[in-house]
């Protein structure tokens, strides 16, 4: 992995809900799309969030809330639109899950670019670290095999560019077997999923463990790390020498040792560090490049780098 190559930063933005320990997490979608804008103008390129709440905060899946949302970040930036699949309470439930990537997909300048997919199911029970257990003992995100297959089928057939999110190299190899099956593109994202004390669901953030996720898949190919429930500020310093890209935002953590910050600072963070590492900031222009994703010339642009890297093609 050649580490000439522009850092592409991902926003997450407001996946899990830290407003108590950060009142800055968005929920309403004006308050989304304030966040897309300060997040962009500190040098994040793609922006993924949830649809909430305005009040509660809770997830919701209404279509209204998600296209409110792309609406106002097509008019105001050229980020690459990265929302999450629908959440649903019925297990299984595809089409409740690409309900809004249907209805955004009908206008040409609402179109969803970018979906991170799950390739399996995991454990997310809550760990108490004062009592020393478990919060519960029985919660399971469950993603079998044939709702990643259904899902692939509609999001193939939408044109929208799947990231592969793993949560461990298992995950990785099953999202290898189905590009082998002809059913996942092989042009993709690898999403490498770390997690913080509270869920051990995944590898804890630490360089070994990213060069075992590295190695599991095919040389050369893009991938990002985020740390879920952690702070990801010490992964962002490897992935950004090792070559890859970053997930950062107050949806993983709160970043309060830093005070009350909001997206665009904790994103302004990651970006001085690739300064000082020597690397360069993809704009959302050069991210379609590296990704190999259609252009967006219609969109405005944020000022260019001024690196001479030319992307290869």
């Amino acid at each position: 992995m050649n580490s000439e190559l522009p850092l592409i930063v991902q926003c997450r933005c407001n996946d899990a809900d830290y407003r108590k320990e950060n009142p800055e997490v968005p929920y309403s979608p004006q308050e989304i799309i304030r966040e897309a804008v300060r997040a962009w103008e500190a040098g994040a390129s793609v922006f993924h969030w949830h649809a909430r709440d305005p009040v509660s905060g809770k997830w919701r899946n209404d279509v209204e809330l998600y296209l409110e949302v792309i609406q106002g970040i097509r008019e105001k930036t050229d980020l690459i639109i990265n929302p999450t699949l629908g959440y649903t309470n019925a297990e299984n439930d595809v089409q409740g899950r690409v309900g809004y990537i249907l209805a955004a997909n009908k206008d040409p300048l609402l179109r969803v670019d970018m979906v991170a997919l799950e390739f399996g199911s995991f454990n997310v029970d809550y760990w108490d670290s004062q009592a020393k257990e478990f919060i519960t003992y029985d919660k399971v995100y469950s993603n079998s095999r044939a709702h990643i297959r259904d899902l692939l089928k509609i999001l193939t057939e939408q044109g929208v560019f799947v990231a592969c999110t793993c949560w461990d190299i298992g995950q990785i190899r099953t999202a290898r077997y189905f590009q082998e099956m002809g059913l996942l593109p092989q042009n993709t994202l690898w999403d490498f999923i770390f997690t913080g004390d509270l869920m051990p669901s995944s590898p804890a953030p630490t360089l070994p463990a990213l060069q075992a996720m590295i190695d599991a898949i095919p040389p050369g190919e893009q991938w990002l790390a985020l740390c879920w429930h952690g702070d990801a500020m010490p992964l962002a310093a490897w992935v950004i020498t090792l070559g890859g890209h970053i997930g950062i935002g107050l949806g993983d953590w709160p970043y309060t040792r830093f005070g009350k910050p909001h997206n665009g600072e904790v994103i302004e963070k990651v970006v001085q560090m690739a300064h000082i590492l020597g690397r360069e900031v993809a704009t959302p222009a050069q991210a379609r490049e590296i990704l190999k994703m259609p252009p967006r010339p219609e969109l405005p642009t944020r000022k260019q780098s001024n690196s001479a890297y030319a992307i290869a093609q």
